[in-house]
Order: C-alpha cells, then sequence, then structure tokens
C-alpha cells in the first residue's frame, strides 16, 4: 500500500459499499424486470419476438456499451460520485418513461436512454471499490457490488410479476423508476471519493494517461481482451436466459406470470447471490497462491454450469427445469466477480474506470446485442417445426454454443495473464 494515504476505512462492510449496492440495485432491477413483463408487453404493443429481442437487448445495449468509454474517461479524471449520481437520476427517469410508451418506436428510444443512463454506473463504481479496498478484498467488494444483479433480478421477477397479474406492466416500471431518483440524490451528497491508488505499489503510475494510450494499452492486451471476450459469450447466455426464461415458462408450462416471477426469483435470483459471494472468498484466496485464478474460476464454473443448464432448458418438468437451472446459475455466475476484480489488476489507477468500460463495450456488444434478439431469432425461425416449443430449443443452442465458446477464451486468457498483471 502507498505510504502517502492511510484506507478510508479499516471495516469491509462500509457505508460507501452500502450505497454502491444500491446503486448496482437499480441498475439490474430497472434492466431485467423488462423479462417478466415481456409476454404483457408483448400482448399489448403487437410485438413478434424479434422486436422484443430489440427492445430488451439492442436498445440498450447500443449506448449502454458506447458511452461507457467516454464517461469513463471522465471518471478516471474527475469525481466519480457525481457521474454515478447524474446517471442514476438519468436511467430512473427514463425507466418510468418506459411505462408510458405507446408504440415499438417509443419503447426502443426509451430503452436507449436507459442504456445511456445506465453506462455511468458500473465504471466509475468499480473503479472506487478499487480505491476503497486492496487487492487481497477487492473481489469480495466487487462480489457484494455484484450482488445487485441477483437482488435486482429477485425484487424486479417478484414484482413485475405480482404487477402484470394482477395490475399494468406499465404501473411496475414507474414505481420502479421513482425510487431510483431519491438514492442518486444520497449518491450526490454523502458518498466520499477515497485517493486514487492509495493501496497500490509506489512503483505503479498514478497520472493521467492520453486517452489513445489507455485504449491503446488494453486492446493489446492478450488477457484483457480474452477474458473481456469470453465474458461477452456468457452473457450472451445468461442475458438471454434471464430475459426469456419467462416467457419459456409462460409457453412451454402455461404458468401465470406472479408464479413464473416467484419462482424465478427463489430458483434464479437466489442462488446467483450464492454463487457470487463465493467467487469473491474464494477468488481472494487462490489469488496469493496464483494470480492465474482470475481467468481460471470462470472457466471452471461455466464448463460444470453448462451441462446442468442445457438439462434445465430441455426438461419437460418444470420442477426439475427449475432445479438444475438454479444450480447451473449458482455456478456460472462465479465468473463475475472474478473477471471484473481480473481486470483491475491488469491496470493502473487512473485507468481502472476505463478498463471496466472497454471491459463492458466488448461484453455489452457480444452479450446485450447478440443474445436476446437471437434468442427471439431463433424461436421464431424454430416456429414452423416445434410451435410453442421453438423457444426451449433456441435457449438450447445459445446454451451449448456460448457457454463452451466462452470456456476456450477464459482459458486463452489465463495463459497471459499472470505476465501482463500489475504489481499490487
Amino acid at each position: 500500500m502507498s505510504s502517502q494515504h492511510a484506507p478510508i476505512s479499516s471495516k469491509f462492510f462500509s457505508y460507501p459499499l452500502l450505497l454502491l449496492v444500491f446503486v448496482s440495485f437499480f441498475n439490474y432491477a430497472d434492466r431485467y424486470i423488462l423479462g417478466v413483463l415481456m409476454p404483457s408487453i408483448k400482448a399489448d404493443l403487437a410485438l413478434t419476438d424479434a422486436e422484443l429481442g430489440l427492445i430488451s437487448g439492442t436498445a440498450f445495449t447500443l449506448f449502454y456499451a458506447t458511452l461507457g468509454l467516454p464517461i469513463a474517461r471522465l471518471a478516471d479524471r474527475y469525481s466519480r460520485r457525481r457521474i454515478i449520481s447524474i446517471a442514476m437520476a438519468l436511467w430512473s427517469l427514463m425507466t418510468a418513461a418506459c411505462g408510458m410508451v405507446q408504440s415499438f418506436g417509443q419503447f426502443f428510444l426509451a430503452r436507449v436512454l436507459v442504456g445511456v443512463g445506465e453506462a455511468g454506473a458500473t465504471p466509475p463504481s468499480h473503479s472506487l471499490l478499487s480505491d476503497y479496498y486492496p487487492i487481497n478484498k477487492r473481489a469480495r467488494a466487487i462480489a457484494i457490488f455484484s450482488l445487485g444483479a441477483p437482488i435486482g433480478l429477485m425484487v424486479g421477477f417478484i414484482f413485475g410479476g405480482w404487477m402484470a397479474e394482477y395490475h399494468s406492466w406499465r404501473y411496475a416500471l414507474f414505481a420502479l423508476g421513482i425510487p431510483g431518483l431519491i438514492f442518486s440524490g444520497l449518491i450526490l451528497f454523502t458518498l466520499k471519493e477515497p485517493p486514487r491508488g492509495q493501496f497500490d505499489d509506489a512503483k505503479v503510475a498514478n497520472e493521467i494517461l492520453p486517452f489513445t494510450t489507455v485504449l491503446k494499452t488494453l486492446i493489446k492486451s492478450p488477457a484483457f481482451f480474452h477474458m473481456a471476450f469470453g465474458t461477452g459469450l456468457y452473457t450472451v447466455v445468461w442475458l438471454g436466459l434471464i430475459l426469456w426464461l419467462p416467457s419459456y415458462f409462460s409457453r412451454s408450462f402455461e404458468m401465470d406470470m406472479g408464479s413464473i416471477g416467484l419462482w424465478l426469483a427463489l430458483f434464479i435470483g437466489l442462488p446467483q447471490i450464492f454463487g457470487m459471494l463465493m467467487s469473491g472468498i474464494l477468488t481472494d484466496r487462490l489469488i496469493p497462491k496464483d494470480i492465474r485464478w482470475y481467468p481460471w474460476i470462470p472457466a471452471v464454473g461455466i464448463l460444470i454450469g453448462m451441462p446442468l443448464m442445457a438439462y434445465g432448458v430441455y426438461s419437460s418438468n418444470p420442477i426439475l427445469a427449475l432445479i438444475f437451472l438454479s444450480l447451473a446459475f449458482m455456478i456460472s455466475v462465479m465468473q463475475g466477480p472474478a473477471s471484473f476484480a481480473g481486470i483491475q489488476g491488469l491496470t493502473q489507477p487512473r485507468m481502472r474506470a476505463m478498463a471496466a468500460a472497454l471491459f463492458l463495450l466488448i461484453v455489452n456488444l457480444v452479450g446485450g446485442l447478440v443474445g436476446p434478439f437471437a434468442i427471439g431469432w431463433l424461436s421464431d425461425f424454430f416456429q414452423g417445426q416445434y410451435g410453442d416449443e421453438s423457444l426451449r430449443y433456441a435457449l438450447l443452442v445459445v446454451v451449448i454454443v456460448f457457454n463452451t465458446w466462452s470456456a476456450v477464451h477464459y482459458y486463452l486468457s489465463g495463459r497471459t495473464y499472470a505476465e501482463e498483471f500489475v504489481g499490487q
């Protein structure tokens, strides 16, 4: 640790970490509540599966991914808490606006603006966490921050399923968007900025580097590229299933949306919480022994989870499907904290928000643009042969192909990760 700064707090669980968990929670709840609302939206606006895939994936991802880089550049130079606060206010307002749209075009535009706002959440947050926690605690901190995803998913599915069943999908989006505005104010007025690079060795540079230098450094890193591309390929599967499983259980098992929201929240959301926490703990324990566990943990988790996930979407028994999907998500999501912490270890302090943003750009261009739309397109393609079961086979193809492909890239990242790691 640098001798110039003392740690902001000796406690692991802190108020800043709690605030950032709420940022992550609203980021994902606002994003993935759409999954359980899609059957109602499809019926109300008379949309095709491909159009639903464009709204849930492409519209959001296009600007979420591309704007992450300039926003992260600002975060590496200026106040990270202000950027997070402004971004959170924007995406919360636009989530509420999604509840008032009347056409595919309006919905597409509103989701684009949700993506613009949410682009300012994760990169500055990861940069803050890298300055709040030293390397032997960083994966756990990022794992706890990442709990916003499964918690947001659970709340979004339970709340969204209940609203879709008994009220309206429009009310669900409006009601979820408003509280985010309140928390954006808490971020602005109560979150403190830690000294940049306070846990880094003196030999690790902390100066502001030119944008082109940062970009070239990251792009030329094989470990960075393979980890980012591997995460993107896994996101094709993860995001695709999150957004399409409610429709799958509705069509294949004729379950009502209230029940689907509850059961998926319990069987898909809760196991991810456990898996992410275990990933943080396991990663922090294994890293001192071999730094290459950053890419190895994701590769192992994905390969173990893949057959469980495949059986889950193929099973004709809804209980077995939920059980196997539960185990698959618990194991495979262990890739998340290890990947994000691993990316931070490849960069200098003033490059970390940019590294997270470029990482997310690759991840979302691959996962967000391809996943939901590909499953929707495959479902439409298989419609003539399999009827209402077309979505099942679309999911099965994506699970097998993209999980395998993802694990290969994590393995390739591990081949050069140790020599590229920035000593801290």
